[in-house]
């Protein structure tokens, strides 16, 4: 298959089958039929597509110039005048269509740059653009320890109804029934995978408008991403042959019974410094992990067309729901010894999988191959040959795939439920995984990989702490004597060596976890350059933002795809945000709510903020302040650091080997990779910073836990509702935010996906509270309901100064 361009994508002549070009260090594969697939801890959620694509219309026009000749893009460096100013070439804004129009060619331009002068400028290094970083960002996993590709689309392509009820189960895993409305009423009953919150790839829709079915290009849906540095080519007549004689083979022969017994035999001795060249490397099996447009393109509905928005959150994904179903799955693949839903921890040699489901599942798997090869990575001969060989890979490692699959499930169960549902998440809501549409719990739950890597069978963790750092706190100990925060019982004495070291960690757990849910929303990344420091609550630094979070979205440090986050770092600091793509801007009052801004918002709302401002100042919920303890700090910032160390060792003195090392001392690396929060509780200044306000009408719901839908709401804090509805894709252009009290009366589209659900802002970690500045500029709302009235508030409100301040806002 020719698969095509997504948005903002520049011409591309690789097809599907092609293997990514490398800049810079490249991938190293390591082997795969010598060992284990090495499945993650899925904490994030872990699941692109090496495609050329079409664009959309709106940025036709930008790839008709070439990228050098439209200039850089930037913030305004002088945003001083009273008129509503572009930052696309400083010139005074007079009509907001004709700006849409310029800010969406800017915008293709930058995605589309590989012009090396703009790069250098841009601060990229040599080699590396905004096109290459894009196509990254998009199209690369952030880790190599997904689910292999072929076993994963059999997944998600069983049949909810199969005539095999242990199949049948699992298919009703991944796929759920939906009760959607239609157009002209009615309700129609779905299969779907709405619950998951994953949309169509942008490469599927012409003009705002999704595909059919069958006329779709992209195999996986966005965000999914995998990668490989083999190139497939079609096979001949015989080479066919024989992979189909050897398909063949493999479901007839195979003694299934055999390779179930050694799901419970086969175990990898690991041994850090002889694996440690494989480690970072995509290897010759297609996994399927998450990229970094999973979470950060979000979506809008505009005039009944979708629109996709490069470095906005995605408010529908629900990422760490993802990791429940990759455990559920695990689940019923076991006879006994692992049971999912208990909170206890489960000893892995007590569990016996369950022989007819592995048995049925691998002949589902070499029977799509043999029968429906396209209905794997597509129609092309170079597909077909690609699936047919990945296949017979991955049946040829079925023990070790099995193996590490059950293995994920048993440390997903161990992160959320023995440590989070056994501290932060003790009540019944919020629930550990899932209901939090665009959020997810990143540090709280990452906080239990500290514990899982003290398990590694050759102690390679605490040992690469020790080497690292031998004045580690976790062989100092954990003490206000040794200048940290509070002492943390069980762990304040010095450790006599790396293994009593990780030893008192795990079993000091229930000390330093995460005391307290919190789920909190995920953010923008568009011109990060105006950032100090990157998070909710400031707890990292900017140059760490990007592999800090890949690192815990993998969830391992030898599984971390180090090589693709170099080139995000620029490419999110020059990423200017889409602009409001509505007509409802009225200029004149835009220009009175600048003004109101500068007098407003604008102190705190500045250019690399430096300063955290405390949770009781703001009023608003303190949870988020309060999830890093100082052992997991320490364990969180340790894990970044042992994948940028093996990079780095991997790829010694190649260009970029140490991109991703801190400048200064170990204090002050420690202090880029985690900010040390834990001491902000101590002494009662936790809180969070004040970013500047570029797209902010795309980041609704409002404040860190998206607990106020609407702009208007939040400045005006009597209007705010206690439940809402999130997800939903519709856009209230009066107070500014995604729809938030109807449901849609049917499909965004035919086809589309769609998932809303109520936000309760009573639950822990969800309240509305706070950020009071500017309510002085409210209409008088007294006894208005949020809901009920809600015309009644819309009119007062965009009739009042705070109107004027919502036509600015949307400007931005």
């Amino acid at each position: 298959m020719i698969a095509r361009l997504p948005p903002w994508m520049p011409a591309d002549p690789r097809d599907g089958s092609a293997s990514r070009t490398p800049v810079g260090p490249a991938p190293r594969p390591r082997p795969t039929t010598t060992r284990p697939l090495h499945v993650a801890i899925a904490v994030l959620a872990t699941l692109s597509l090496a495609c050329t694509r079409e664009r959309p219309a709106e940025y036709q026009a930008a790839a008709a110039a070439p990228p050098a000749q439209a200039g850089l893009v930037r913030p305004l460096d002088d945003d001083s005048s009273d008129q509503i100013v572009s930052w696309v070439d400083g010139t005074v804004v007079t009509d907001w269509h004709s700006e849409q129009a310029r800010r969406d060619r800017a915008i293709a331009a930058y995605l589309a740059d590989a012009d090396p002068g703009h790069a250098a400028a841009y601060g990229f290094r040599a080699g590396q653009t905004p096109q290459l970083a894009w196509r990254w960002f998009q199209d690369n996993p952030v880790g190599f320890n997904g689910v292999p590709f072929v076993l994963f689309k059999t997944l998600l392509d069983l049949d909810p109804n199969h005539q095999n009820p242990e199949l049948r189960a699992i298919a009703r895993i991944w796929k759920r029934q939906a009760t959607v409305p239609v157009a002209g009423g009615g309700t129609n009953s779905e299969w779907t995978f709405d619950h998951i919150g994953i949309a169509a790839n942008p490469s599927d829709y012409v003009d705002g408008v999704l595909r059919p079915a069958a006329e779709r290009h992209a195999n996986l849906p966005y965000g999914f991403a995998f990668e490989n540095p083999q190139t497939f080519t079609p096979l001949s007549r015989t080479q066919s042959a024989v992979l189909d004689g050897s398909l063949l083979a493999r479901r007839v022969f195979k003694n299934t019974a055999l390779l179930v017994a050694k799901i419970t035999t086969t175990a990898h001795e690991e041994n850090w410094e002889r694996d440690r060249p494989g480690f970072g490397s995509p290897g010759t099996t297609d996994r399927v992990s998450l990229s970094c447009a999973a979470c950060h393109v979000g979506r809008v509905l505009v005039s009944g067309k979708m629109r996709y928005l490069p470095g906005m959150p995605n408010t529908e994904i629900e990422a760490q729901y993802y990791s429940k179903l990759l455990m559920l799955t695990a689940g019923a693949l076991v006879q006994s010894g692992f049971d999912p839903a208990s909170t206890s921890p489960v000893n892995p040699a007590n569990i016996k999988p369950r022989t007819s489901v592995v048995k049925a599942l691998y002949t589902e798997m070499i029977d799509k191959a043999r029968h429906r090869p396209e209905s794997l990575y597509g129609s092309s001969p170079a597909d077909i040959a690609r699936g047919k060989q990945q296949t017979l890979v991955v049946a040829d490692a079925f023990p070790s795939v099995i193996q590490d699959v059950i293995a994920l499930g048993v440390k997903t169960h161990f992160i959320y439920h023995v440590v989070a549902k056994n501290n932060a998440y003790k009540q019944r809501l919020p629930d550990v995984f899932e209901d939090r549409p665009g959020q997810m719990d990143a540090f709280g739950i990452a906080s239990g990989l500290v514990a899982i890597h003290t398990r590694r069978r050759d102690n390679s963790f605490m040992d690469f702490v020790q080497r690292d750092n031998p004045k580690s706190p976790f062989f100092t100990g954990f003490s206000i004597a040794n200048g940290l925060p509070a002492d943390v019982a069980g762990m304040t004495a010095p450790a006599a060596d790396a293994r009593m070291a990780s030893d008192r960690t795990f079993a000091s757990l229930s000390v330093w976890a995460p005391p307290v849910p919190a789920p909190i929303d995920i953010k923008s990344v568009t011109w990060a350059t105006q950032r100090y420091h990157a998070n909710w609550d400031g707890n990292q630094g900017a140059s760490s933002r990007t592999l800090a979070s890949g690192a815990s979205a993998t969830g391992d440090p030898r599984m971390v795809n180090v090589r693709i986050h170099e080139p995000l770092n620029p490419f999110i600091d020059n990423l200017p945000p889409p602009p409001y793509p509505f007509a409802s801007v009225d200029l004149a009052r835009a220009r009175e709510g600048k003004a109101i801004f500068r007098d407003t918002c604008a102190t705190c709302h500045a250019p690399r903020n430096e300063r955290i401002y405390p949770w009781q100042m703001l009023g608003v919920d303190p949870n988020r302040t309060m999830v890093n303890t100082s052992v997991s700090r320490y364990g969180l910032a340790a894990l970044v650091m042992e994948a940028c160390v093996i990079y780095g060792m991997n790829h010694k003195g190649e260009p970029g080997a140490e991109w991703c090392m801190p400048k200064g001392d170990w204090n002050a690396r420690l202090d880029e990779y985690f900010r040390d929060t834990p001491r902000r509780v101590a002494e009662r200044t936790s809180g969070y910073k004040a970013d500047m306000l570029h797209g902010i009408w795309a980041q609704a719901p409002y404040l860190h836990n998206g607990s106020v839908p609407t702009l208007g709401q939040l400045l005006c804090p009597s209007t705010r509702p206690a439940r809402f509805l999130r997800g939903n894709l519709h856009y209230d252009e009066a107070l500014v935010g995604f729809e938030w009290a109807d449901r849609p009366k049917a499909r965004y589209a035919p086809g589309e996906s769609m998932l809303v659900k109520e936000y309760d802002t009573t639950v822990p970690g969800r309240s509305n509270t706070g950020h009071r500045f500017g309510a002085d500029l409210c209409p008088d709302t007294k006894g208005l309901d949020p809901i009920a009235d809600r015309k009644e508030i819309e009119t007062r409100i965009t009739g009042s100064r705070v109107g004027a301040l919502l036509a600015y806002l949307k400007t931005l």
